[in-house]
């Protein structure tokens, strides 16, 4: 049984290498630059955000129906969604086989493509997922991910991870936290990654996954035809060296802590979580130094109040040490803000530096069965370096509203809305998604 494992995850590991060795790479013509853009509004302080939130409710409905362009659907599977649809009314188990995927995306524009899961083929809980999309604007993404988390006994596990993107109209304001988004550029990264991890469940909620990967990137010049995206060009706009904007091959070691006491994953109402990562990158070009290691601490505290309303509380840090011999890193590889994980009223990757910090607080209250409403609050800031530039002022902030539809170990699928000073924006997330 054990020599069958070992030939299938093999197996696995060629085809996702295989599949990203003949992607097609490209970059474009550099495209027109001369469209003029509009001016954005001034920025708020925080009261006057408060008290804008009463307005901001009552145009939400407008807002989705004229501001399409912002919305983010990830993932949505149809063969998924009657399923779990129909697990609002009791426990039901997941659809597995093939299924249609379709997104959309305000950079990627719609999407479509098609995964494939299964589950316990060899050991008890253990999966495999294949997802492979294309979007209208030739955004590309492959995905395939094994993971046995019994795959030797009741404590060891293994995850087999290979993926491949490609996004075209990728945007970058600049790096630091007074970037502008009237400067906003475009850029074509292109990232290959295999990875393989060992699993230990050390304790019933504390497992520890140890990693070693392997990462290519390359970086082209961006497909938006709006903005400014030849490399050369974004270079001059912003001053930088050709070390930040350069093709990167990277290996990577290096393991993350995740402490897991929550009283329930699908709706938490108590407990918390606490993840610690620490990973090592060095470069595989000959004659070349280049060389970081990462940290993230992200912890998460649930407070429950009364009549099943929570509160739920998220620290997190991140910060890139470079060394003394290292003054630069490509910029594509810096910590970021925006996006459904922190700022979720910002474009993804609007704000990016070598470290930054978050504190987000959501009010989660039930209001049918296993569907709850929420508000939140993000606060967050990039900074050049933690240790040595922290400061409390110029936090950027993002605030809004939403709903949460839960099984009892799992988040099916989340609405929000969200408001920030540059922009309104709306996602839809489903929790298949890798």
């Amino acid at each position: 049984m054990l020599k069958s494992i070992i030939v299938h995850s093999k197996m696995m590991l060629v085809l996702a290498l295989s599949v990203m060795i003949s992607a097609n790479v490209f970059a474009s013509e550099p495209p027109d630059t001369t469209k003029e853009r509009e001016p954005y509004p001034e920025k708020k302080g925080f009261g006057q955000a408060l008290w804008t939130i009463p307005q901001f409710a009552i145009n939400v409905p407008v807002d989705i129906l004229t501001g399409f362009s912002q919305v983010v659907i990830d993932d949505l599977y149809a063969g998924h969604l009657a399923a779990q649809i129909a697990a609002l009314a009791g426990e039901l188990d997941r659809v597995w086989g093939f299924h249609p995927i379709f997104g959309a995306g305000g950079n990627s524009g719609a999407e479509f493509g098609l995964a494939f899961t299964s589950k316990d083929i060899f050991t008890v809980e253990e999966r495999l997922k294949i997802k492979f999309s294309i979007s209208v604007n030739d955004y590309q993404s492959f995905k395939i991910r094994y993971k046995a988390p019994k795959f030797m006994g009741e404590k060891l596990g293994i995850t087999l991870l290979g993926q491949y993107t490609q996004r075209p109209w990728e945007s970058y304001f600049g790096s630091g936290h007074l970037s502008l988004r009237k400067n906003e550029t475009n850029y074509n990264p292109e990232h290959s990654h295999l990875s393989s991890s060992f699993l230990w469940q050390a304790r019933s909620n504390v497992v520890v996954d140890f990693s070693v990967g392997y990462d290519a990137y390359n970086i082209f010049d961006g497909e938006d035809p709006n903005l400014v995206g030849d490399i050369d060009s974004i270079r001059q706009i912003f001053g930088l060296s050709f070390s930040e904007t350069r093709n990167t091959r990277l290996v990577s070691v290096g393991g993350t802590i995740d402490h897991d006491w929550r009283n329930d994953k699908g709706q938490p109402t108590a407990g918390g979580r606490e993840i610690i990562s620490v990973f090592y990158y060095a470069s595989t070009e000959n004659n070349d130094n280049f060389k970081y290691t990462s940290v993230t601490v992200d912890v998460r505290q649930y407070f429950h109040i009364f009549k099943k309303r929570t509160l739920a509380v998220r620290l997190m840090a991140q910060t890139t040490d470079l060394g003394d011999e290292i003054p630069f890193m490509p910029f594509y590889l810096k910590p970021s803000l925006g996006g459904a994980e922190t700022l979720r009223g910002y474009t993804r990757l609007r704000f990016v530096d070598n470290d930054l910090a978050l504190i987000s607080a959501e009010y989660r209250y039930p209001i049918w069965k296993k569907i709850d409403a929420f508000v939140f609050l993000d606060e967050a800031r990039v900074f050049k370096s933690l240790t040595d530039h922290f400061k409390w002022h110029d936090w950027k902030y993002s605030y809004g509203g939403g709903l949460r539809v839960w099984e009892t170990d799992n988040l099916i699928l989340s609405f929000y809305a969200a408001k920030s000073d540059e922009e309104t924006r709306f996602r839809i997330q489903f929790s298949d998604s890798f």
